[in-house]
């Protein structure tokens, strides 16, 4: 009888975003602020925020678990701004990270949640 386990983690980041400041009007096409998952970087997940502004604007990034505590604080401007954020998600099981971005020249804010999920599913198979 022969016995193999194999373990694998499904689901280790669900992205919900939940936008509230930069909403985009039906004539444009892109949305002011997104973030994406842009990969994996040494078994971590990398995300890109992109803040599609056509002016050059000044913008304050807060990142924060769910119990508020600060976990990053950037201060940025410019136009058409990238940055990327690694997350590490051992530390980070099961807690969710917020990622706002407020526009310091008008004070309105865009919120994206991301839930930090991992589940391990185990299979056994004899013959």
């Amino acid at each position: 009888m022969k016995t193999t386990i194999k373990s694998a983690a499904i689901g280790l980041l669900t992205l919900l975003a939940v936008t509230t400041g930069f909403t985009a009007s039906a004539a444009e096409e892109t949305p002011k602020a997104e973030l994406k998952v842009a990969g994996n970087l040494n078994d971590q997940p990398l995300f890109q925020l992109n803040l599609n502004n056509k002016e050059n604007n000044r913008y304050a990034i807060i990142i924060k678990d769910e119990l508020g505590e600060v976990l990053f604080e950037e201060r940025v401007s410019g136009v058409n701004i990238i940055r990327k954020f690694q997350m590490n998600a051992d530390e980070l099981t099961g807690v969710n990270v917020n990622i706002e971005i407020i526009n310091l020249a008008n004070s309105t804010s865009s919120v994206f949640n991301i839930k930090n999920n991992k589940t391990v599913t185990t299979e056994i198979a004899s013959k």
